[in-house]
């Protein structure tokens, strides 16, 4: 699709050229296949093709469609018998996948034997559903069932590794995360993190190096250096060197930096200055949005693309992680990640795989767990209002379903959000398309009536003793795209009036589902 980049071979070498626009133009004659070694990538017509089946690396079921369309005369053979999965696994992925309305539909087959029944799992937080998949995993090594290896956790966002690394860790098992970078290693957490690090400890050099031009702010190598030059000089930090810059060309350092190189750094005084002056009074969840918020860290990390919506997925799967530190200080939160950030991954060996769905396709494991079956994570909220995306969603847990080669466990977590701060969710829709009977441990109460009576909300109080003019009529309605100062565009799903207000749960983009009260969350319509 327009805008991807494509390897071209051009003069027999291979370049990076953007796609501009597509186009369909008649064509007879040879087209090579040409495989590269464990790329999936083959040579047609000059340029390197990858082998996929996502919609967003630019495959396109109805290339298929045409093709027939093309061909009448060709003929379409059904490669219907499976060789990896019990026939249970297989009836469910067939049933998740058939509702996709534009599928040749295929009745997938094994000489393999029925299996077990697929396991499902409702924990009651999502700590309890990472705790949940460790411990079955220890249980099979242990009865010797299964080798670690022959084991895999998979999950829609990078972002959800969070917490199942933390339970591997706790538990004391080694694992390996696939085509990710560990949670505490991903940039952007290690940003937010030397931010709050450089808060807390100004004397910090490697969190100021770090952060100091992030965003980019024009603060370059020369001037850090001379930054640090003038904090030896000065017997001081670069820190304290900064702070003192807030104050501007009536800093005695203002003068030491040539040109407008002290115009950058007395700026980022200046936000420096002020966050040290809130940690007295702000709570660490406080302090870290206030942080991103001022250097619009959304803005410079969400540039559109998937990879930009997962790293502020990363950011914020991290700001929850300073949410459970509502009483206490930041330097315990701190402390806690450089204990948990200390740890290391395996690459190669005998342990679980730990990867995202997107990451899956190739792969077969004995036992797969897929986490995360909420509305608004599998499927993803930004399927919601796209019929295609929607499809794409079920494609991809498809995908995780046909991994499994012997047993499949299926999980969600009743409420999510952090210890303290949890939000009730709801149960995916894909989990009504499995038929019951291949299920065992199907919820009691099914998907419909799941529906959460409460909702968490992020909004700021109201000024003290002032009260919110009361809403006589309901201004948001279903299906309304909405915008939130911190969270976004989002859709509304339901909107009721109560107790003199208006109580809107709309499903954002970039955090999933929420509660607000129209009067204190500023929700503005998008035309």
């Amino acid at each position: 699709h327009p805008s991807m980049l494509m390897a071209v071979e051009k003069d027999g070498k291979i370049i990076e050229d953007e796609i501009v626009e597509i186009s369909r133009i008649p064509y007879s004659g040879e087209v090579y296949d040409l495989e590269v070694d464990n790329l999936h990538n083959y040579l047609a017509g000059g340029i390197v093709v990858h082998n996929s089946i996502y919609r967003w690396r630019g495959a396109d079921y109805r290339n298929v469609q045409r093709f027939e369309k093309d061909f009448p005369g060709c003929q379409v053979v059904m490669l219907e018998q499976n060789y990896r999965s019990k026939q249970t696994i297989l009836d469910a992925a067939m049933s998740v996948i058939d509702r996709n309305p534009r599928r040749k539909r295929k009745q997938l087959f094994t000489e393999l034997g029925t299996g077990e029944k697929i396991s499902y799992y409702e924990a009651g937080d999502d700590y309890g559903e990472s705790a949940f998949v460790v411990d079955t995993i220890a249980q099979l090594v242990a009865s010797r069932q299964y080798e670690p290896g022959d084991c895999a956790v998979m999950y829609r966002t990078n972002a959800m590794s969070r917490l199942l690394e933390e339970a591997f860790l706790q538990a004391r098992l080694p694992y390996r995360l696939v085509g990710a970078q560990r949670f505490y290693g991903r940039r952007e957490v290690k940003d937010m993190i030397a931010f709050l690090r450089l808060v807390h400890n100004p004397a910090d050099e490697i969190s100021l190096d770090r952060v100091i031009n992030i965003p980019p702010r024009g603060i370059g190598d020369k001037t850090i250096l001379a930054l640090h030059t003038a904090a030896r000089q000065a017997d001081s930090s670069p820190g304290a060197i900064l702070l003192d810059l807030a104050r501007g060309s009536d800093s005695p350092f203002f003068g030491l930096f040539a040109g407008r190189a002290a115009l950058p750094l007395a700026d980022f005084g200046g936000l420096f200055s002020a966050w040290r002056g809130l940690v007295t009074t702000y709570t660490v969840t406080e302090l870290f949005d206030r942080i991103a918020a001022d250097i619009n860290y959304k803005d410079h990390l969400d540039d559109g693309t998937e990879e930009g919506k997962e790293r502020w997925e990363n950011v914020l799967e991290l700001r929850r992680v300073a949410e459970e530190y509502a009483t206490r200080t930041l330097a315990e939160f701190l402390e806690n990640v450089a204990l948990v950030s200390d740890q290391d991954t395996i690459k190669e060996g005998n342990v679980p795989t730990l990867l995202t769905l997107h990451a899956a396709k190739g792969l077969e494991f004995g036992v797969v767990f897929i986490v995360g079956l909420d509305d608004g994570i599998l499927p993803h909220s930004r399927s919601f209002d796209e019929p295609e995306e929607m499809e794409e969603e079920r494609r991809l847990f498809y995908v995780g379903i046909t991994r499994a080669k012997e047993r499949l466990y299926l999980l969600r977590a009743e409420r999510r959000g952090g210890r303290g701060y949890a939000e009730e969710t709801i149960p995916s829709r894909f989990l009504d398309d499995i038929p019951a009977n291949l299920l065992l441990g199907k919820s009691r109460t099914g998907r419909s009536s799941s529906r959460r009576a409460s909702l968490e909300t992020w909004t700021l109080p109201s000024p003290q003793g002032a009260k919110p003019a009361p809403i006589l009529q309901a201004k948001f309605h279903a299906g309304s795209r909405v915008k939130h100062s911190i969270w976004g565009e989002g859709i509304v799903l339901d909107s009721k009036m109560q107790d003199g207000d208006e109580i809107v749960d709309v499903v954002f983009e970039s955090v999933g589902i929420k509660r607000l009260a129209a009067s204190l969350a500023n929700l503005t319509i998008v035309k």
